[in-house]
């Protein structure tokens, strides 16, 4: 009996221990949960219908955004665009491009005093992260523009119930794009939310994009424990674009 209670005993312990270990495991990933966007090799975008409509982004009310998390916590900011167009033919978005003025990184969280953003502005600007020096700015060049238009497909990607609050919501289309970051060009692909009334488009995603496709690996070792720097960086796209003649 003495035996048995203390093996019993003992195997309460270990499962308890295991137990703290996975909620200890689970609170430490700060990621945040929604769709990740699909990377692959950049494609050559294929011949599009004349346009019918342009639209100017209006850089004004134009936002990028950006949280990256690591062990510890997470830190946000936010890109400037700087310049870009919308093409439209038949009512339907068939092209365009956004031009990301990188050098206008910087970090604005909250949780942090002033001096502190100031100084991870400046590490992110460094050649550690986006080399702002040797490459100012940063483009997405759309290529491919898909109507959701099945109700299951819209389902899953509006109510995955590991979304968080930052995931859009009943998503239009899915939008696929060559992105070049510090001169290395990807295609991206994500669910966007698009909606065109009298004389704007404005366009609203939000999804995770690993970093390290376009060598930005500082600090993504795992095998730096509490010091990695997670590969996936959330990024919120919220464009605005103004019609303009042809």
């Amino acid at each position: 009996m003495g035996k048995r209670g203390t093996g019993h005993n003992f195997a309460l312990k270990l499962s308890g221990f295991l137990l703290l270990l996975a909620l200890f495991n689970t609170s430490c990933d700060t990621r945040v949960k929604t769709v990740e966007a699909e990377v692959g090799e950049a494609v050559v975008k294929e011949t599009s219908p004349t346009p019918s409509e342009a639209f100017m982004i209006d850089t004004a009310k134009s936002e990028i955004t950006w949280i990256a998390s690591k062990m510890t916590g997470r830190h946000n900011g936010l890109f400037q665009v700087q310049n870009g167009e919308l093409l439209v033919s038949d009512g339907s978005l068939t092209g365009g491009n956004i031009v990301i003025d990188v050098a206008s990184l910087r970090a604005d969280d909250k949780n942090i005093d002033a001096e502190s953003n100031k100084k991870l502005t400046t590490h992110l600007r460094s050649a550690d992260f986006f080399d702002t020096e040797k490459y100012p700015t940063a483009v997405f060049e759309l290529t491919d523009v898909i109507p959701l238009d099945t109700a299951s497909t819209k389902q899953q990607l509006s109510s995955k119930n590991s979304y968080s609050e930052l995931h859009i919501k009943n998503p239009t289309h899915r939008v696929t794009g060559n992105l070049t970051i510090k001169g290395e060009t990807k295609s991206v692909s994500f669910p966007a939310k698009l909606t065109k009334e009298d004389n704007q488009l404005k366009a609203k995603a939000n999804f995770n994009l690993d970093r390290t496709q376009w060598g930005l690996v500082y600090r993504s070792d795992k095998s730096l424990g509490d010091q990695t720097i997670y590969s996936e960086v959330n990024i919120g796209i919220d464009i605005v674009a103004k019609a303009s003649s042809i």
